[in-house]
């Protein structure tokens, strides 16, 4: 299992790394597009298993519609975007037939993937576009997999007091430990290796609110889990499970990252 888990990152990381350097952001763009459906299709089969094909295909053309609007410089492309997002969704609603506690249960639902999911994953469209955006993301990526990577062994070998013990018995106290000690060593190398000009003190902060806010997404999805009672999200990455189990931490990270570099203009 561990040795499969490996193998999948070691082939990964350097596909991923080329492209995030080289890649024009409309094909960047097709990158995010993709994740978003694979996303939103693990997300239906946790949150909303019996949804109907209309609906399904509702929700992943609202979801590519989402970043699609982030993608255009004109802040109006988003909010109607969303507009269209709010009244659609609602839409499918009124004519079910259904109770109608279930209508909106499936309209909470609906809504919660799509800023889940699209929503979230949109920023890294929006840090590409930022000056030194490659770079940035693939700060976000090394920090936030440090972090994952440690807090997995350091709870395995150390973890004793349970973190969410409810949500996720084989999180611990000491594991969330290490993926902020994790985070910071990533951040770290990562910052004297390939990112020099980022000053130690934003290194420390950023890899501070990656290590926590990870861990928050991490523990997001394995709520979606437990609602569903399923240990995986899917099984489309050998040893790491589905796309979800391998993005919870980054989904969170990721606009985190932007904000920050944004308000404290790192890329400039």
């Amino acid at each position: 299992m561990h040795l499969t888990r490996w193998l999948s990152g070691l082939i990964m990381a350097p596909c991923l790394i080329l492209f995030i350097l080289y890649a024009p952001p409309w094909l960047f763009l097709l990158l995010i597009l993709f994740l978003t459906l694979l996303g939103l299709r693990e997300y239906y089969s946790l949150s909303l298993p019996g949804i109907s094909k209309k609906h399904k295909t509702t929700g992943l053309l609202l979801g590519i519609l989402i970043p699609i609007a982030l993608y255009s410089a004109d802040p109006c492309f988003f909010t109607g975007a969303m507009a269209i997002v709010l009244l659609l969704v609602f839409t499918l609603a009124l004519f079910e037939r259904k109770d109608f506690s279930l209508r909106m249960d499936q309209v909470s639902r609906h809504l919660l993937g799509l800023l889940y999911l699209p929503f979230l994953l949109a920023h890294f469209i929006l840090m590409h576009k930022l000056a030194g955006g490659q770079v940035l993301i693939l700060f976000t990526l090394v920090v936030v997999y440090f972090g994952d990577t440690a807090a997995f062994y350091v709870g395995r070998s150390l973890g004793r007091k349970k973190l969410a013990p409810e949500i996720s018995p084989g999180k611990t106290v000491e594991g969330g430990l290490g993926a902020v000690g994790g985070s910071l060593a990533g951040a770290l190398f990562f910052k004297f290796f390939f990112f020099p000009q980022l000053s130690i003190a934003h290194a420390l902060a950023l890899s501070a609110g990656v290590g926590i806010i990870g861990q928050i997404g991490d523990l997001c999805e394995s709520l979606l889990k437990r609602s569903a009672q399923v240990k995986d999200s899917g099984t489309l990455i050998p040893g790491h499970g589905g796309l979800l189990d391998r993005i919870d931490s980054v989904l969170f990270a990721g606009p985190f990252v932007y904000y920050y570099a944004w308000i404290m203009r790192l890329g400039n």
